[in-house]
């Protein structure tokens, strides 16, 4: 023990609750210290023990709660703090409606392909129809675990190294909104609104479905798409859904980038389509009402 009084565990405590935002420790963080330390009485243990597996986990996912609150989770949320929030959980919508579009491609491909059987793990594909029932639901481990799996398929897929590297270049929206979804969708946040969303989800199915007709345009028509929703946030003064629709477009930057710079693959029609998304990622947003995303 230092000559403050303060022991070994309990600065390791404390050290750990710094992962938490200074609003919600301003408050509770004597609270929460007393609540861990009030069985540790043995010297040795409070000189030379560490926070336990199970209570920094608690934590950590505590962190995730407050970082990206809900208004109505907890007192005295900072508004920047719900509009982070907001925008992380919009990011999340946005990548399962992206996985709705893909899937409904994959569904169109698979019924016209004629061949050989196409192998087990293309029914991973099809996931996000399952994460978005269940999330709307409220099912939120469901919806995630089924998210998870289109994930998976860019590994199990790859053959030689180049590959490998478009196939995870061209991920990069997928895997960045899922763990949207993962931490914007946490134990407090609101469970998205149903009717609307199932609107926005007919209009993904409806989209993909002419994205597996004509092959090879869904770069193209995502980012077009993205492009016009972003245009109608901004109109309608969504600043939530228009800048975490800015975050989109720049993640559909990312392989337009890779295949331009590595391999040198460059078509007018990319061009537009690089140009477009980067006014997307630009265009101020107009902090109006929020989005329900």
């Amino acid at each position: 023990m230092g000559g403050s009084g303060v022991t070994n565990l309990e600065r390791r405590y404390r050290a750990l609750l710094k992962v938490l935002p200074g609003w919600y420790r301003r408050d509770r963080e004597e609270e929460m210290v007393g609540i861990f330390l009030v069985e540790r009485t043995d010297d040795l243990d409070l000189e030379h023990s560490w926070p336990g597996w199970w209570e920094t986990w608690a934590v950590l996912g505590l962190a995730v709660r407050t970082h990206l609150a809900a208004g109505a989770a907890f007192t005295g949320v900072p508004a920047r703090v719900v509009w982070r929030g907001e925008a992380v959980r919009a990011l999340g919508m946005l990548g399962l409606l992206l996985g709705l579009y893909y899937s409904a491609a994959v569904v169109v491909v698979l019924a016209g392909r004629h061949g050989p059987d196409p192998v087990w793990w293309r029914v991973l594909e099809l996931a996000p129809f399952v994460a978005f029932a269940a999330l709307l639901d409220g099912r939120r481990t469901l919806a995630k675990v089924a998210a998870a799996a289109p994930v998976v398929v860019p590994v199990l897929s790859v053959g030689d190294v180049r590959e490998a590297l478009l196939s995870a270049t061209f991920a990069v929206p997928s895997l960045v909104t899922f763990a949207c979804l993962c931490l914007g969708f946490h134990r407090e946040a609101p469970t998205p609104p149903a009717r609307r969303l199932l609107w926005w989800g007919g209009g993904a199915v409806l989209l993909g479905v002419v994205g597996g007709f004509a092959t090879g345009t869904g770069l193209l028509l995502v980012g077009l798409v993205t492009a016009a929703v972003r245009v109608f946030a901004f109109v309608r003064g969504d600043a939530v859904f228009g800048r975490a629709l800015s975050v989109f477009a720049l993640l559909q930057l990312v392989p337009l980038v890779v295949l331009a710079a590595a391999w040198g693959e460059v078509t007018a029609e990319r061009n537009v389509l690089a140009a477009v998304l980067l006014l997307a990622v630009v265009a101020p947003v107009r902090r109006g009402r929020r989005v329900r995303a």
